[in-house]
């Protein structure tokens, strides 16, 4: 009995691993959630600060959320059933979430003065993106990196509406990438 358990686990896994293989590389819908939800955040801060971290509160857990639905939608769709990629993909932005709730501690505090401390919501978001563009889903690589120039700008030589112009550039990139993913179809 234990050897036939064994041998249907792995045949699922195999099978799992080419309809992975036969779906689209990422998923269009998540990109182009968050390439609305990206500009109209980090504009908010060059305009509206007082509203920033009440806007990322409700946008980023209902974003994730939604991120979420959308991807096991996606993958029941093409059949995939990964849990080891599903429990590596729920604890990568879990430790994402729980990075920006630590970027926010120290203004929360008055540790950090917030106009001071926000650039590093930049840094943990480049730092999330560009890592689960290595490790989960390439397409969202080139997202992480325009994070992590748009943080360096900001403490170099902040230019005006530099918060505004980053979450054009980066809602530019995630839709690219969602274009992208659905130019590609499924893999063969």
């Amino acid at each position: 009995m234990a050897h036939t358990e064994t041998a249907r686990e792995d045949l699922a896994y195999v099978a799992s691993a080419m309809r992975r293989e036969s779906c689209s590389p990422g998923n269009p819908s998540i990109y182009f959630l968050w390439a609305v939800l990206v500009p109209i955040g980090f504009s908010l801060t060059d305009f509206v600060p007082q509203l920033t971290g009440a806007y990322w509160f409700v946008a980023g857990i209902g974003g994730g959320l939604a991120s979420w639905w959308l991807g096991a939608r996606d993958a029941r769709r093409c059949g995939i059933n990964d849990l080891a990629l599903a429990r590596r993909c729920g604890l990568h932005w879990i430790i994402a979430a729980l990075g920006f709730l630590l970027a926010a501690l120290p203004m929360a505090t008055g540790v950090i003065d917030p106009a001071n401390g926000a650039s590093l919501f930049l840094l943990v978001g480049g730092l999330t993106y560009a890592l689960a563009g290595i490790h989960l889903e390439r397409g969202i690589l080139p997202s992480g990196i325009l994070m992590l120039a748009a943080y360096v700008a900001l403490l170099l030589f902040p230019p005006p509406y530099l918060w505004t112009i980053a979450g054009i550039v980066i809602a530019i990139s995630l839709a690219w990438s969602g274009f992208a993913t659905l130019r590609a179809g499924p893999r063969q």
